[in-house]
């Protein structure tokens, strides 16, 4: 290995120094003192540029100037360009941070930078207005003393999803959605946007629909109400009846809609958190799977109770998302088909499961099927006296009860639909039963 000039040099001259030593000592005796204190000098020397070394990295600005080549030349000469990078470097990270803040200043979101203990690190401009924080007194204090709302509290200590929505704590009508994201090295950083016209718009549309689907419903009643005496009575011409019973079965999908807008709208204005009432589940599937065996020309139905664990929730609600389910599996199932119904305990809680060989949903559509008057088929849905608002229903039903709905499905094979609810719902009596009806 070929060692570099500038430690070449200094060896040359430890050498020479050395060699001189050892010349005087033989000329004037004592060689062993005149290489002591050719040793003595050379370690001045060397601690003399340690010293300076260390002032240098100490922060010292000034660089010696005396040494203009070997070792120490060099090792100068590289801590002026190291300095000079970090200079530059510090410079610059200056000037983002300058625009950084320019920019978040500009924004019309507030962000609020925690640390591990959610204690406040930093925030904007839009922060400050969203939440009324004064930078000389809220920096270092909890975010969630400021925000003392329960649900707050539990969201900031295990973040997930795409945020949450508390009131305002400046306006009494204000509303905010915060979300927790992480954020450099062990810190968080929290979005603040105000959602106060989202949410007063989604209550207008709540409560329009509610009203619509209140005030239609005396006059739909009328009209079936005469719908089913006409087409009753028999002086009816023969050319009128299919009009009537066409008109009839629209009447009657009409008044489906309503109720389903209804139930959705009740919902998604009721408390968070359904009830905990005790719920038969077994007892509960066994009529709605006979129910859909009774009809003729439909796919196979079968039930499989692998539990006789009970749920704790509201039986109404239970009741549509257990019918929901089944009825869309057998809706998009043709004879000759198979639906599957399943209730199983697992360890985390229970999971009703539907399992059929249907039409199945293409990929991209599987995201979208719980929104409102979604259809994967119209024209079939349509057929088949479909609302569009099955699964919506059973989405919110699910979140009243702290369930989580999952769909896997291919396209032409069939899909599965899992309802998992939580322990905390779930009521255990006497383990598996294992029973396939």
């Amino acid at each position: 290995m070929t060692l570099p000039s500038r430690w070449v040099s200094q060896l040359a001259a430890l050498a020479g120094l050395v060699t001189l030593a050892l010349l005087l000592g033989w000329w004037f005796g004592g060689p062993g003192w005149w290489l002591s204190g050719a040793a003595v000098l050379y370690i001045a020397f060397m601690l003399r540029h340690l010293y300076l070394l260390d002032r240098v990295l100490d922060g010292q600005r000034r660089l010696p100037l005396f040494e203009t080549r070997g070792l120490w030349a060099e090792i100068f000469a590289r801590v002026d360009k190291v300095r000079a990078k970090a200079r530059n470097r510090k410079k610059k990270y200056h000037r983002l941070l300058r625009e950084v803040r320019e920019s978040t200043g500009a924004l019309a979101d507030g962000g609020i930078i925690l640390n591990p203990d959610s204690e406040i690190l930093w925030f904007n401009p839009a922060a400050a207005r969203l939440l009324g924080l004064n930078i000389a007194t809220d920096i270092g204090h909890r975010l969630d003393n400021l925000l003392r709302h329960p649900s707050f509290v539990d969201y900031l200590r295990t973040p997930t999803g795409d945020g949450i929505v508390v009131a305002s704590p400046r306006h009494e009508s204000g509303w905010l959605n915060v979300q927790i994201i992480p954020y450099g090295t062990d810190q968080r950083l929290a979005i603040v946007r105000d959602v106060t016209q989202e949410k007063n718009v989604e209550r207008t549309r709540r409560d329009f629909v509610a009203n619509a689907s209140h005030e239609l419903r005396s006059p739909l009643t009328v009209i079936s109400g005469y719908l089913d005496a006409l087409t009753e009575g028999s002086d009816v011409p023969a050319s009128w009846r299919a009009p009537m019973t066409e008109m009839q079965r629209q009447a009657e999908r009409m008044t489906r809609i309503l109720r389903d807008l209804i139930e959705l709208t009740r919902l998604e204005s009721a408390e968070v958190s359904a009830p905990y009432d005790f719920v038969d589940v077994c007892a509960m599937l066994t009529p709605i799977v006979d129910e859909f065996r009774a009809r003729t020309g439909g796919p196979t139905v079968e039930l499989v109770l692998d539990t006789d664990a009970a749920l704790l929730g509201k039986e109404s609600e239970l009741h549509s998302i257990f019918y929901n389910l089944v009825n869309n599996a057998v809706r998009f199932t043709p004879a000759g088909g198979s639906v599957r119904v399943l209730w199983r305990a697992e360890k985390l809680g229970a999971v009703f499961e539907v399992v059929d060989t249907g039409i199945g949903i293409p990929e991209e559509q599987i995201p979208r099927v719980t929104e409102r008057f979604y259809r994967v088929d119209p024209g079939r849905s349509r057929a088949t006296g479909g609302t569009g608002l099955g699964l919506a229903i059973v989405k919110h039903s699910l979140q009243r009860h702290e369930g989580e709905l999952t769909i896997r499905s291919r396209e032409g094979e069939g899909s599965t639909f899992s309802c998992r609810f939580p322990k905390e719902r779930v009521a255990l009596r006497s383990g598996a039963a294992q029973a396939v009806l």
